[in-house]
C-alpha cells in the first residue's frame, strides 16, 4: 500500500519510475526492480512491449519476459 504523496513503495523509487514512464526529459537511471514496476504499470495501462522496452531502455523481449514472469497481459496499443 503506498500512501498520498509516497516517493518511495518497497524501495522503488516512484518519481524516477513516472519520469521515465513519461518520457520528459533525461530519462532516470532505474534498477531492475524499477524498470519492472514501471513495466507492470506500463502494461496495466495498455502500452505495447516494444513501446515499454524502448522507454525503459531493455530489450522488446525482457519486456515479455517479465510479463510472462509476473502472469500478466500483453498490454494493447497505447503505444
Amino acid at each position: 500500500m503506498t500512501f498520498p504523496g509516497s516517493t518511495w513503495h518497497r524501495g522503488i523509487d516512484l518519481i524516477a519510475v513516472e519520469r521515465a514512464k513519461s518520457g520528459r526529459g533525461d530519462p532516470p537511471v532505474l534498477t531492475e526492480e524499477e524498470q519492472r514496476y514501471a513495466c507492470r504499470e506500463m502494461t496495466d495501462e495498455g502500452f505495447s512491449a516494444a513501446f515499454i522496452a524502448e522507454r525503459l531502455g531493455v530489450a522488446q523481449r525482457t519486456v515479455t519476459r517479465w510479463r510472462d514472469a509476473d502472469a500478466l497481459p500483453e498490454g494493447g496499443d497505447a503505444g
